[in-house]
């Protein structure tokens, strides 16, 4: 069943067994696992719910309905940093690219050996919910007919240099290489939670409940009962979901803190050790057309420094207007510019970086604290310069790197010029698209906010089953590790004694 939070008279109070926030990655995971029980289950989404034959392929558009904050929301410090989150039904699953990465055993270890999680959160089960997503999710490598030029062009540099690089594992059935994904996937070949585990779940008596924002946890002594929070039709009305086992908060590593905090929470944690994933992209202007608009939309990496620099190359197409936002120069500089853009090919660096930043809510909504290390600035120009050599391993002619301080065009063998770009965070365009850590796991109440039984500390039944939880940042995409993880928290909390 669903209920349309923006449409007048829906409910005001109803219970159910688990109430869980969030319809994203981790939320879905969730409810998948635990409609299966037979217990009642809802969902709680602060978006609308989208059909799929309603995605257009204009930005502005898909920014506005379904963007948080309309695709603005930000990270404040040395720079500005756009955050992207989905929010509708399905989340971010549904503005993603579907790329799916299993959990590095090199980035695991420290959870288990630094963290001492290895019980609450081991590899060995986690692989085995992989395996069962990649069989629900039809996860396969890109095939090289839905490649497109921009995803083949890697695949040469990569047998040029001899690096590690491969076509990318993606939850997608059918793709129709439309370079459709960041706008939603029109046909619904993309595999995301709306078109998946979401309906999933209702068939199986899930009630799902969109445009609606949960604005607090409701207790009676140290047992959660339920959430409140306000519809967005007219007078924004009031309602109530009582939870007779269990409430589960699976709203992002932004939001999850903000409602915890406004729900009574106290931890020193709650909030902090905030991590993410900055990206950096360039452009690769090739003698011969690419037409980015023509592929999966990412369809290969290249992960060959993901160790050694902590980052690695992903292929990207972008919707035409942000393309021509990014164009070098103005006038008619900038519209020769545009007549290049055929024949361009953007990649981008995603790192791992070191900054530790903060979430907190503030009386003008959500304040997040991230600024660059010194030692991250270093692994970006790293990053941007083995992307440059990638462009021309490929045959680019030139390259636009869109870096303060350096030439707007860089040509083959100039490569060392983006080893020497500012060590500035500001002189670069950036986004935040991987979010962790803000109400991270831990054994101890002093040292983090919820415990190895996903519950939050001091709580017999409030439990955490999204990236907030994740002691590091990733490295790589992190929507498959959320998932395994929340269906490994789904399983428990179902077998629980609530």
């Amino acid at each position: 069943m669903r209920i349309d939070g923006s449409k007048p008279g829906a409910f005001k109070d109803e219970a159910f067994d688990y109430v869980i926030v969030g319809s994203g990655a981790a939320g879905a995971t969730a409810a998948r696992m635990l409609s299966d029980t037979g217990r009642s289950v809802a969902v709680i989404e602060e978006g609308p719910a989208i059909d799929p034959k309603e995605f257009r392929n204009e930005i502005f558009p898909t920014f506005k309905r379904m963007f948080r904050d309309q695709g603005s929301q930000v990270a404040r410090g040395r720079a500005f940093i756009p955050v992207i989150q989905g929010r509708c039904l399905g989340g971010s699953t549904v503005i993603n690219s579907a790329i799916v990465w299993r959990l590095p055993d090199d980035v695991w270890q420290p959870w288990r050996d630094e963290h001492g999680l290895g019980d609450a959160l081991p590899l060995a089960e986690l692989h085995k919910n992989w395996d069962l997503i990649e069989r629900e999710l039809s996860v396969a490598r890109t095939p090289p007919a839905v490649w497109g030029e921009f995803n083949r062009l890697m695949d040469v540099a990569k047998k040029k240099l001899g690096v590690s690089a491969e076509a990318i594992r993606r939850n997608v059935k059918d793709c129709q290489a439309s370079a459709r994904c960041l706008t939603g996937c029109p046909t619904s070949a993309k595999q995301s939670m709306l078109v998946t585990y979401l309906p999933y779940a209702e068939k199986k008596g899930a009630t799902l409940i969109t445009s609606a924002k949960a604005r607090e946890i409701l207790w009676e002594g140290d047992r959660a009962v339920g959430v409140a929070g306000a519809f967005e039709s007219p007078g924004r009305p009031r309602f109530r979901a009582r939870a007779r086992k269990a409430v589960i908060v699976a709203a992002s590593a932004i939001q999850t803190p903000g409602l915890l905090a406004r729900s009574g929470v106290d931890s020193p944690h709650l909030g902090e050790h905030f991590q993410a994933h900055p990206g950096c992209a360039m452009t690769g202007i090739f003698p011969n057309k690419v037409v980015m608009w023509r592929g999966a939309t990412q369809g290969y990496d290249a992960d060959h420094h993901r160790q050694d620099g902590r980052f690695k190359i992903e292929t990207i197409a972008l919707q035409p207007e942000i393309v021509f936002a990014r164009l070098p120069g103005a006038g008619r500089r900038w519209m020769r510019a545009m007549l290049e853009t055929p024949n361009a090919a953007i990649w981008a660096v995603q790192m791992r970086a070191w900054a530790h930043g903060s979430v907190r809510e503030r009386f003008f909504g959500t304040d997040i604290q991230f600024s660059l290390t010194p030692r991250d600035l270093v692994q970006l120009r790293r990053g941007l310069r083995f992307t440059a050599e990638l462009f021309f391993a490929a045959g680019a002619k030139e390259v636009w790197p869109g870096i303060h301080g350096l030439p707007e065009k860089i040509l083959p063998g100039q490569e060392w010029m983006l080893e020497t770009a500012p060590a500035d965070s500001r002189s670069y365009s950036m986004i935040l698209s991987h979010l962790f850590g803000t109400a991270r796991m831990s054994l101890r109440r002093s040292d983090g906010v919820v415990g190895p039984d996903f519950a939050v500390h001091g709580s017999k039944n409030l439990f955490v089953v999204d990236s907030s939880i994740f002691p590091t940042n990733t490295g790589v995409n992190p929507q498959h590790t959320i998932m395994g993880i929340a269906m490994l928290a789904a399983r428990r909390i179902s077998e629980a004694r609530l």
